[in-house]
């Protein structure tokens, strides 16, 4: 079947459904099954395991659940392609997100250019509004396909920003480290989402009705002074937040 090996241990203190699930899991993590392929059908795997079709079934809507796999009426249970996953709990750009989940990372500079800081940009930056700001427009993909469009605000200390070393490095993080020697430690960032615009859907291949994560973060230096104020448009369905809280 598919050159999986599945076993359940029904003697096993896990649940029978968590141990299929689990097995799953790793089958799409290690590429055994492919995006787009058909898993085996809850009769096979209910015949093939011993199982219950209820068991079995239980294990592929927890699947469906974490987004790694999509139920389609009639036709099958198919697996989706992997989503970038953003941890909450580290301070990284995208270029570092995307290489530690196996992806290729891609930059794509739109527009670089100093603008006057508006009210929100400057209240983000600490700057004075109407003061110069560095506003730098990429495209971001992962494995070629477009991923976020991102709009980076810099602190006035960085507008003389290599542009240049951005676009051979790929990451305005290492670059701000590099040609600054400026680590960033903290950042503050809200989630919302919302319709795509006209431009967005045009640069992410989406659809209108495709929603959009818009994240806005500023990011502080080891002195909490901010350093930047980024606005990123990330397609939902290639991209996913995972936090992990605690009760108090």
């Amino acid at each position: 079947m598919m050159n999986l090996t599945l076993a359940v241990d029904k003697s096993h203190a896990t649940p029978a459904y968590l141990q299929l699930k689990e097995q799953l899991t790793r089958a799409i993590e290690k590429g055994l099954l492919a995006p787009g392929q058909a898993l085996p059908s809850e009769r096979e795997l209910a015949a093939l395991l011993k199982l219950s079709r209820m068991t079995v079934r239980h294990a592929l809507l927890e699947l469906a659940s974490d987004n790694l796999v999509e139920p389609r009426q009639g036709s099958g249970t198919y697996v989706l392609p992997r989503r970038l996953l953003q941890t909450v709990d580290r301070v990284l750009g995208f270029t570092d997100e995307a290489r530690d989940l196996g992806f290729t990372p891609g930059n794509h500079l739109l527009e670089a250019e100093l603008i006057a800081a508006d009210q929100q940009i400057a209240s983000n930056l600490g700057v004075h509004k109407g003061d110069e700001v560095m506003c730098i427009t990429r495209l971001r993909t992962a494995n070629d396909e477009p991923l976020v469009i991102q709009v980076a605000f810099l602190s006035p200390r960085l507008a003389d920003f290599p542009l240049q070393q951005l676009r051979l490095a790929g990451s305005l993080y290492q670059t701000i480290a590099v040609h600054y020697g400026i680590e960033l430690q903290r950042a503050h960032q809200t989630i919302s989402a919302r319709l795509p615009t006209r431009q967005e859907q045009q640069l992410l291949t989406i659809s209108r009705d495709t929603p959009i994560l818009a994240l806005e973060r500023t990011t502080f230096d080891t002195h909490g002074q901010p350093v930047e104020y980024v606005r990123s448009a990330y397609r939902s369905d290639k991209y996913q937040i995972a936090l992990d809280l605690r009760k108090p």
